[in-house]
């Protein structure tokens, strides 16, 4: 315990020096002091986030940025706190959090794996139980399902017999972490990292970016992904045991949970209605351009906040079917929410024009930009992506990757290069990252601590796969994405 606690104390000594440090240093290399100074706060914030933690250090992030005078604390808590991507998380946190009491989750595997086609072979049952949990990820976080999953997931392999160390069994398991961890990225409903890179985009450009064109791209390459990942593990891997696996024994499953009742039936309501705020608008854009331009206008965060409420003055039995005391305690990250906040700031300052930084990267990454080409640097930007979220957080990754990204590609011609595509998809990456259990501590280390799988199996098969998704975002999303955005 002493050893964690001396270990810590001198990341954040580290930190602190680089951070402060900067301070002090002048202008050197075509660099501002400003610039300079915020590049410190930059490097001793990642040093926190990866030493520390992403809640608390935050706070040492904002209260570094509000020392500097270009931005002052006004500046820097108002960029933090009163932007949208802030409120959009903690009302879509609030909103899901109701969902996964109830046996949904169950409900939602046992439809689909039970379904006749699904009970025609094992492959088709693989495919239908992938199918199941990359559903229900598109709207809940990642290790909210992968911890509610685990015990059904443990029941289905008692009903179908499968045994531990048999390939099937390190397949299915690898398969649900894959799927689980890719449907983070695939929407920005609830998810942290597609929501921050959106975020950094609309501080550096002024623009937007929908919930309605972010699905456009990210669910047909998520698509293509599983499909990739499926051909993989049936090709490449090819798993002897996986006849062994007899559908329709899982038809004992139905029956084993209750009917969805009023109260469930009305948090799935507001779930739709929520997401039909989100994506209706952008569907009748050019019928009824006022409505659209109304809805619109009312941002992300709105839909999120009205079903909080309906689920607030919503009384079942007496009880409210949202908690506040309750949602605010367990059900809202805030670790996540605290470094949204600072990340997104830190964003804004390293591309914000009057410090300089952007000017100054594109210079220096000029001989590497300037000799590739559009397509070249883009699968730059996913590789660095891909292969540092396996590695690092998430969160950090994104925040890394989409303000190099920004400085970069928007000082190139207008009209070379999609950079709302190619950032959007950077938060997309970050969901591709289930390689080590550095690269999503909660469902890799669950998974691999499960005893189905292993730390090597991940490694290899999250390797292969992350190569996929690295020529599936270079040569599918970014051209999909650049047609919705």
């Amino acid at each position: 315990m002493a050893k964690k606690g001396t270990k810590e104390t001198l990341v954040l000594v580290l930190a602190l020096v680089v951070i402060i440090g900067a301070r002090f240093i002048p202008g050197m290399g075509g660099l501002s002091a400003d610039a300079v100074a915020v590049l410190g706060v930059f490097f001793g914030s990642l040093i926190m986030w990866i030493g520390l933690s992403i809640d608390w250090p935050s706070m040492i992030t904002l209260l570094a940025l509000g020392f500097i005078p270009v931005f002052g604390f006004g500046g820097t808590l108002s960029g933090a706190f009163g932007n949208t991507t802030v409120a959009f998380l903690i009302f879509t946190f609030a909103l899901v959090y109701p969902l996964a009491k109830t046996n949904f989750v169950r409900r939602c595997t046992i439809s689909f794996i039970t379904n006749g086609i699904a009970r025609k072979g094992p492959w088709n049952f693989v495919c239908f139980l992938f199918a199941a949990v990359t559903f229900m990820g598109l709207f809940i976080s990642p290790s909210v399902l992968f911890v509610a999953f685990m015990p059904f997931l443990e029941d289905i392999f008692q009903v179908l017999e499968v045994k531990k160390g048999g390939k099937a069994g390190n397949m299915i398991m690898m398969g649900t972490a894959f799927c689980i961890s890719l449907s983070s990225g695939m929407t920005a409903i609830g998810h942290v990292w597609p929501t921050m890179a959106i975020g950094y985009y609309t501080a550096a450009t002024g623009n937007d970016v929908n919930q309605f064109q972010y699905m456009a791209m990210g669910i047909p390459t998520g698509i293509l992904l599983i499909v990739l990942m499926i051909l993989m593990f049936k090709f490449i891997y090819r798993p002897d045991d996986i006849t062994d696996i007899q559908p329709e024994k899982a038809m004992s499953l139905r029956g084993t949970v209750p009917a969805a009742d009023f109260r469930e039936k009305i948090i799935l309501g507001v779930m739709f209605l929520t997401v039909f705020l989100w994506v209706g608008p952008s569907l009748i854009k050019g019928a009824l351009p006022d409505v659209y331009a109304m809805v619109n206008g009312w941002s992300t965060a709105m839909p999120p906040l009205l079903g909080c409420v309906i689920l607030f003055v919503v009384q079942i039995d007496g009880e409210r079917i949202l908690n506040f005391k309750e949602v605010t305690s367990k059900g809202i990250l805030w670790g996540s929410i605290l470094m949204t906040a600072a990340a997104t700031q830190l964003g804004s300052c390293l591309t914000n024009e009057e410090v300089g930084i952007s000017a100054w990267l594109t210079g220096t990454l000029e001989p590497l930009t300037g000799s590739l080409p559009v397509i070249g640097m883009i699968l730059f930007f996913m590789t660095w992506a891909v292969v540092e979220t396996n590695f690092s957080s998430n969160i950090v990754t994104t925040t890394v990757v989409s303000a190099v990204a920004l400085s970069v590609l928007t000082a190139l011609p207008e009209g070379s290069v999609n950079v709302a595509a190619v950032v959007c998809m950077v938060g997309f990456a970050a969901g591709v990252c289930n390689m080590t259990p550095a690269g999503q501590s909660t469902v890799n280390t669950v998974a691999i601590g499960s005893g189905w799988t292993n730390t090597k199996s991940m490694f290899v098969w999250g390797s292969i796969f992350a190569v996929l998704a690295i020529l599936a975002l270079t040569f599918v999303a970014y051209p999909l994405g650049s047609l919705v955005m």
